[in-house]
Parts: structure tokens; sequence; C-alpha cells
């Protein structure tokens, strides 16, 4: 301080200590002032001799992380984001002349670079970017579990995380990186289900296939009669379908076989609905027939005018022109009524934010009214018939009924609703079809691609994933 003071104030020995004597009556406020100005006025090289001095009283810069044991660090590093990550791991260099010239002027740098290396190293721990992918594959069901995640991917974590962060750009701005088709229909697609890698389509040619959409494989075809619905339990291994001609069938995934068929109906049936004990279907007749499909007992017939059911535990939803009832299986007796008038969009909006969530049954009520207040933004969209939802990236795919059918529009939660046109690479070479020409009928969306069912019985698939 002494060697600062003289320097500053040019006095004797005699004089700096007057006016040390005089700083140390000076308040807080005052010492602030007075040394902010010592500094400004100092050199670089007596910078740096102040900070050796700091540093011997340990007053000086300290890197807590750094000197923490690695495991403690790779767990703070493991609260940062990418754009965190990235930003700890800037190293400066420098060559020889640079550096030097550097070094003269702010000294304080060397520090600042061994500090930066010593992040650097940090976030290559890879238990860092396993955690990382494991935070995108959490919103990503069906893609990886994280049983699946035991084993270091042969491209490395880090490459894996860049990968699915790419994606997710990729989905976001509406870019396909790759078109597929799934042939194998000879008519319109009439519904589909995509859980997973497990596509399930249904058909006006008579059949339900069932797709695995990563290698394109058709893995096995039921046939019957025009089918009007499906649905399926990737956990049970069932997978049931509906007809325009009132009766629901319900197949074995893994032995092919007929389990059961449910009749009941005396008009044709809209919807269908699995869950581990019950399958549920709603007609144009006006009731809802739920039946044990494991026992194939009837348990209840509930007059209800249907669009649409779905199953939760021991409770059905139905969604009717303007409300939605809820219903006890057991009994059939309603339990729960509200005015409804977001209509399908707003429904297939609730059915998949239920099923992004665990334990859906528990205060569902409150779950799905709280949902409400998302899907008020796209009341404009009320009559737009084909589309889905991917609630856990808030997402939403539409074909707008006055563009081509073709045409597939994003719109992203949060960002005011605003829509962009989704591109795809159309015009490539080595489709064998024009996406152009084709009529979108169903649309279903996952973390990784969108399945567009088309009225001449193909199957798009448009996919984000980079190569």
């Amino acid at each position: 301080m002494i060697f600062f003071i003289q320097k500053y104030l040019a006095m004797s020995s005699q004089d700096i200590e007057s006016a040390l004597s005089k700083f140390k009556v000076f308040n807080r406020e005052q010492r602030k002032i007075f040394l902010k100005a010592l500094v400004e006025d100092c050199t670089p090289h007596e910078l740096y001799t102040l900070q050796q001095a700091l540093q011997i009283k340990n007053y000086g810069s300290f890197d807590i992380v750094g000197t923490l044991p690695l495991e403690l660090s790779v767990k703070i590093f493991e609260y940062l984001n990418c754009r965190g990550l990235c930003a700890c791991r800037e190293v400066v260099k420098y060559n020889l002349p640079i550096a030097f010239i550097h070094f003269v002027f702010n000294p304080l740098l060397l520090y600042v670079i061994k500090v930066c290396q010593k992040w650097r190293s940090i976030t290559k721990d890879p238990t860092i970017w396993r955690t990382k992918c494991l935070e995108i594959l959490y919103y990503d069901k069906g893609s990886i579990s994280a049983s699946d995640m035991k084993d270091i991917p042969k491209e490395g974590w880090e490459k894996l995380y860049i990968k699915l962060y790419r994606r997710d750009v990729n989905w976001d701005n509406g870019r396909v990186q790759r078109v597929r088709f799934l042939k194998g229909h000879r008519d319109r697609i009439t519904d589909s289900k995509l859980k997973g890698n497990i596509l399930v389509t249904g058909s006006a040619d008579r059949t339900v296939r069932i797709w695995n959409v990563d290698t394109g494989q058709c893995e096995h075809v039921f046939t019957g009669n025009v089918f009007s619905c499906v649905d399926f339990l990737p956990e049970e291994k069932v997978v049931a379908a509906s007809t325009y001609f009132r009766s629901s069938f319900l197949w074995s995934m893994e032995t092919k076989e007929l389990l059961g068929e449910f009749n009941g109906h005396v008009t044709a049936v809209r919807c269908i609905s699995l869950s581990k004990s019950f399958i549920a279907s709603c007609s144009f007749d006006g009731s809802v027939i739920v039946w044990n499909w494991k026992s194939g007992e009837k348990i209840a017939t509930i007059p209800a005018d249907s669009i649409a059911v779905r199953i939760l535990d021991t409770i059905i939803l139905s969604l009717s022109s303007q409300k939605i009832e809820a219903f006890d299986i057991n009994d059939g007796t309603c339990i729960f009524t509200s005015p409804f008038e977001e209509g399908l969009i707003g429904w297939s909006y609730i059915q998949n934010y239920l099923s992004s969530i665990e334990n859906p049954h528990d205060d569902i009520y409150s779950q799905m009214l709280s949902s409400l207040s998302v899907i008020k933004g796209l009341s404009h969209h009320s009559s737009v018939r084909v589309f889905d939802f991917d609630t856990h990236k808030n997402r939403f795919v539409r074909i707008d009924g006055q563009m081509p059918s073709a045409v597939l529009w994003l719109t992203l939660f949060g960002y005011n609703y605003r829509s962009k046109m989704i591109e795809y690479p159309c015009n490539d070479k080595s489709m064998d079809l024009d996406i152009n020409k084709e009529i979108f009928r169903t649309i279903n969306v996952d973390c990784r691609r969108i399945v567009a069912g088309c009225l001449s019985g193909i199957i798009v698939l448009l996919e984000f994933d980079e190569n």
C-alpha cells in the first residue's frame, strides 16, 4: 500500500504515514472511492504487483470450482445449460508474440487462461454430457429409456448430445432432413397411432398394419373390415381396432392371435381406447361401451353422445360437441362434467398432455382444466381437422385447409403462436414418390419425426435427425 500511495501522491515516507492515518479514518464509501481512483491510475505492472500482494493474503482471484474434487465440480457444471458449458470451455489461444503483448498490458489474463483450461477439462467429462442427454430424452418418451443409456454410445456422450440438440433445432425451425415412405396399404389411411418406434395404422383396405418406423418394415398385417379407428398398448403387447360395421377387435402383437371380438354398438364406431384392463368405444348410436378385454366381460353401457373417449385407470373421459364428461367405469355414473368448446383440437391437446405426465389419473380434473389455458391460443384453428401435438416440446402440427394438403404448418407454444411452414426436400431425386401429390389424412408427431397417413394409403415419414 505504501508503494502505491507514494507513487500516487509523490510523498515522502513521513507524508505517506500521514496519508495512511487519514485513510484509516475514512468510512466504507470513502475508502471505495479512494481505492477506485488509485487503481485507475496504476500501470499494468503495478496492478500485477497488487494482485501478487493480495494472493499472498489469500484475497486475490480464486477458482473455487477448479479446486474442488472432480466429482463435485462435475455436479456443479451439470446445472449449466449447453450455452453455459460452451462458454466455460472457451480457451484463449495465443502465439508467443501476441501473448507477450497481452501479458504486459493485462497480467491478469494469465490467471484467466489457467482457469479456462481447468474448466475446459471439466466440461469434457462424459458424466456431464450423459446427464444432458438424459435431460433431452426424459421429454422424448419412447425414443431411448434411461436403462438404455448405461452403455456408452459409439460416438460418445457429447456427440450424441450434439446430435439430439441439432434435431431439436431442426424440429423447432421446421426443417425436415429426410423423407421416407411406408408402402403396403392399398386404400386411404383412416386412423394411426404412434408410440415410440411402433406405428399402428388402420385403413379402408380392410387391414390394420403394425410398422417399425425405424426400419420401415411392416411387422404384421391384421385383416377384417373397413377400420375406422385404432389403439394399442406397447407394454401389454395388444392392438385394438374398430370398424364402420359396429365391431371392435383385439389382437396380440406377439402371437398375432385374435384375443377377442367386442360387439354391442348398432352403428359405426367413432373412437376406441385401451388401458391395462379395459377397452372402451364410442359410436354414432350415442353410447359408450366398456369391456374388460382380459375376461371379455361387458362392464358398462353409458349413454353419451361422444365424439372421442379415453380411459385413464378406472375413469373414462368422454368428449361431446360442447362438454367433457368423466364416468366411473365400474358403474357408469357421471362423476365430472365441464363445458368445453375447444373441440377436437382441445381434446387432442389434453390427451397428449395427459400422456406426457406421470400418474395422469391423480387429480385429473385440475390437470385437464389447467391445460386449457394453453389451447386458448389455438382457438382460431378450430376448423382444422388434420393435426397432432407434441406436448413435451410444445409443438402443434396441422394442415391448413386453404393450402395443398401436403403443406404442413408448425406452431410453437410460447412464441405468440406464430406459425411457420415446414420445409422438406420435396424435390429430392432419391425419392420415388412425389410428396406434393399426396393428400394427408392423419398426422402423428413425436420428438424425431412427423408421420402422415395419406389418402392413397402411403405413409410419409418426415424426419428431423441429421444423417
